[in-house]
């Protein structure tokens, strides 16, 4: 009875941890500026596939080129002088996002060289309304279940130019 009980539980919190909480069906690049193709925005269109409606959706991704290696982005003008070069990116839409519901967001700018660099995602953090959120890493065995719409890259977050953050 005691084991049995302890499984159910295992089993529901299992179920729990594999339903995806938000799915993106797009997750790319656009160029923002057709004067300057390195001025690129990022589109993302997402349904809410929790229970829960949605208080903040984070993503966390990189920038990646052709070969699979993380790129860094590119600071421009006089006021960004302090700002550090980074490969790590940090989005977030703020909701309230309705369960069963899906979402379309723009967010930029990014300046990026190279040619047709992807975004990449390696984390998605959920803060649900009410309280609570979960945080899911993204890996090859799950990268279909939230984000359908890439193909995965094994990312090589080393080579190349090194920011100092």
């Amino acid at each position: 009875m005691k084991k049995s009980m302890i499984l159910a539980i295992v089993g529901m919190a299992m179920s729990m941890s594999v339903h995806a909480q938000v799915q993106f069906s797009k997750f790319k690049f656009y160029v923002a500026d057709i004067m300057d193709f390195s001025h690129l925005q990022l589109e993302t269109k997402f349904k809410v596939t929790s229970d829960r409606n949605l208080k903040y959706v984070h993503v966390f991704f990189t920038p990646v080129n052709g070969v699979g290696d993380a790129i860094v982005d590119e600071i421009r003008g006089g006021v960004n002088a302090n700002v550090k070069h980074t490969k790590f990116h940090h989005i977030y839409a703020t909701g309230p996002f309705e369960s069963k519901k899906s979402y379309t967001k723009h967010f930029d700018p990014y300046y990026i060289g190279g040619k047709k660099p992807t975004p990449f995602p390696y984390k998605v953090v959920v803060d649900y309304m009410g309280g609570g959120s979960d945080t899911i890493l993204v890996t090859k065995d799950n990268s279909k279940t939230y984000f359908p719409c890439l193909k995965w890259i094994d990312v090589d977050y080393k080579s190349g130019f090194q920011p100092d953050n």
